[in-house]
């Protein structure tokens, strides 16, 4: 018995001292860290402080307080960057808001009462926060890569994820500037929370997709017959045009050749499958068959695309090579229809060369070929040559180009031009 007293002393000693090294490890001092700086916010003027300040900027000081964000735009605890448009900038705005009824010579005390009572507020807030990017970005951190430097605004497209945002397009080049298709016209204004550019006159948030907006072009409904075609016995999805354009956070640009376009190509198509039909050398008689031929599917409308005259994959084709795209790292669908081109980011050097869709499938394709005129910042034509010649066996892209008959047409989605020939990928 007194054994084992004393073996269970000394495991009682052995537990008390276990006990001890356990309390008085939990007793060392704590690591101590170093403690958080306050932040240091710039003290100044802000973005709106420093826009009312200037006389020339009261038009769209106005702007910023009928949106009600004078408050956000004046957090020096914040940055942004701002594209702003001067008093000039805002005439011309307000003329095209009112339908013409404030005209560019009226009173400045017009267009302020425009702004002040006729613009919606939700509008003027649309607006700013369209123009307005999170962050300060002068003008040299602007890339130069084609075609041109996306950035996010503070319109959220999707209420679910609110990080999911239409973006704005600056460009930045060696004589001029833009945001979108609008060029910078004057040099940055620095604020205390920011920087604010000057473009020539509002950049306004588009509000259709492409889908919507072609919907309602009444020269493309040859276009949208093509689509249609296209798109014929694949199932809904990214693999369908349709789809892609009514995709509201994508970014594409769309070359839609009109009507009359396609009116010409359908009768070159026509009139060559009835000769090919007869033995050579073609007779009077053949050639006048031929033109009636052609005539008739002409006068069958867009209806003709869904005919069995023309094929489902050339269709395809053609819709794909009128989509504009850009090679990415996905190692399935390389080349996306993911690039916003505005006019004013088409180089005016001949020999420009733009991927398309059809690269996803032909990944050597050399795209099609695109140049800009210029006269100073301002585009004045803009045309788009294709790789294949109508009749075939052309050398490439020896075929006129394609002129852009309505240029820079804005939608959520994408931009697109309307053209005035079918581009042939082959």
């Amino acid at each position: 018995m007194k054994k084992l007293i004393n073996k269970l002393s000394v495991l009682h000693l052995l537990l008390i001292a276990a006990m001890m090294m356990v309390f008085t490890s939990c007793n060392k001092d704590m690591e101590q860290l170093a403690p958080i700086p306050t932040p240091v916010y710039p003290t100044g003027s802000g973005i709106e402080a420093t826009l009312a300040a200037n006389a020339n900027y009261s038009f769209y000081d106005a702007l910023i307080n009928r949106a009600g964000m004078k408050n956000t735009l004046n957090d020096l605890t914040k940055t942004f960057t701002l594209f702003a448009t001067d008093n000039n900038g805002m005439k011309i705005f307000v003329n095209a808001a009112s339908g013409g009824l404030v005209p560019l010579n009226a009173p400045d005390a017009a267009f302020l009462g425009f702004i002040n009572s006729n613009l919606p507020a939700s509008s003027a807030a649309g607006i700013v926060q369209y123009n307005l990017v999170g962050q300060k970005f002068p003008l040299s951190s602007i890339g130069t890569s084609f075609p041109n430097y996306p950035l996010t605004t503070q319109i959220i497209l999707d209420p679910t994820q609110p990080f999911v945002r239409m973006p704005i397009f600056p460009a930045r080049g060696t004589t001029y500037s833009y945001v979108n298709n609008l060029p910078i016209t004057a040099p940055t204004i620095d604020a205390a929370n920011g920087v604010i550019y000057t473009a020539y006159s509002v950049a306004a948030p588009p509000t259709a997709t492409l889908k919507d907006v072609i919907a309602t072009e009444p020269t493309l409904s040859y276009f949208r017959a093509a689509i249609a075609r296209a798109d014929s016995g694949t199932a809904v999805g990214t693999g369908q045009f349709n789809y892609l354009l009514g995709y509201g956070v994508t970014n594409m640009t769309v070359l839609a050749p009109n009507d009359a376009a396609f009116q010409t190509l359908i009768y070159g198509l026509a009139f060559q499958a009835y000769l090919a039909t007869r033995p050579q050398p073609y007779t009077a008689t053949d050639t006048l068959n031929a033109i009636a031929t052609a005539n008739g599917a002409v006068a069958a409308g867009p209806a003709f695309l869904s005919t069995n005259n023309v094929s489902t994959a050339m269709v395809k084709g053609i819709v794909a090579y009128h989509l504009l795209a850009s090679l990415t790292t996905s190692t399935t669908t390389p080349y996306q229809p993911n690039i916003r081109v505005f006019s004013n980011n088409v180089p005016s050097t001949p020999g420009y060369f733009i991927k398309t869709l059809v690269n996803s499938s032909v990944s050597a394709h050399p795209g099609v070929m695109a140049q800009s005129t210029c006269f100073g910042p301002a585009v004045t034509s803009l045309k788009f040559t294709g790789l294949g010649t109508f009749p075939p066996g052309g050398l490439p892209y020896s075929g006129a180009a394609a002129n852009a008959v309505k240029m820079d047409q804005h939608a959520v989605n994408g931009v697109y031009h309307i053209i005035d020939k079918v581009l042939l990928p082959q």
